[in-house]
């Protein structure tokens, strides 16, 4: 697989991680599944009380750290190469699959015909800690490929590092640490081009929310589905080339 379908794949998983961070903060319970320095900051404000609730973060946070676990371990035997291994896409299609059963649950959900707020709140936790669960999964799958730059998931260190970036391609030292100009100018267009994805993906996620509630689940889904089965029909021979 080209370098070019590679950067596809991120793209992928950016709108992976946009819409579920989109899905799980509008839809299910007012807490991240991808971006966990928004969790730690509800969960810290939530202790005394002064905003929102405690458990929704916290669940959120602890299923993430499961999945990053979960990850690893599956991925423990990677080393730098070439090519990214067909493991790194079979546990992707784990993920995919936890989200395709969130999807269904979420369906179950806003289908319930009872009264019983405890019941309901319940589902809500168990959905959030599973989406969690499966975006931590994709986060410990990508930090095995060492993509310097580029994460698909907590946006915070693209934005950092296109902004830095930025102010040495102005400055014009764009070298250090890229070796030469034309790696770091397609460094740069790909974290603009992933921060624009996750930035769609939320967007076109808030649409889904407002008009299609009980499909809002199979944007996340389906994208990582398609990460997955990319990797997975390749064969594992997608490029690992830096960017």
């Amino acid at each position: 697989m080209r370098a070019g379908e590679r950067d596809l794949l991120l793209m992928v998983l950016a709108a992976t991680a946009g819409s579920a961070d989109g899905w799980s903060y509008f839809g299910i319970g007012h807490a991240f599944v991808a971006n966990m320095t928004g969790n730690t900051v509800l969960v810290g404000m939530a202790v005394f009380g002064h905003t929102g609730d405690l458990v929704p973060p916290l669940i959120a946070v602890i299923c993430y750290l499961v999945g990053v676990a979960l990850a690893a371990f599956l991925t423990r035997n990677v080393k730098a190469s070439g090519r990214w291994p067909r493991i790194i896409f079979a546990t992707l299609l784990i993920e995919a699959i936890l989200l395709i059963a969130c999807e269904a649950g979420w369906v179950e959900i806003l289908h319930l015909e009872t009264f019983d707020y405890s019941l309901i709140e319940l589902s809500y936790n168990l959905l959030l800690g599973v989406v969690a669960l499966a975006v931590g999964i994709q986060s410990g799958a990508m930090l095995q490929l060492r993509i310097p730059g580029i994460v698909t998931t907590y946006i915070t260190g693209t934005w950092t590092s296109l902004m830095s970036g930025l102010v040495r391609f102005a400055s014009g030292k764009p070298s250090n640490p890229p070796r030469d100009r034309q790696t770091f100018e397609e460094r740069l267009l790909m974290q603009g081009a992933v921060l624009a994805v996750y930035f769609l993906a939320a967007v076109l996620t808030g649409w889904i929310l407002r008009n299609a509630p009980s499909a809002v689940g199979v944007l996340p889904a389906a994208s990582a589905l398609l990460a997955a089965i990319l990797g997975l029909l390749h064969g594992g021979e997608i490029s690992a080339q830096p960017l």
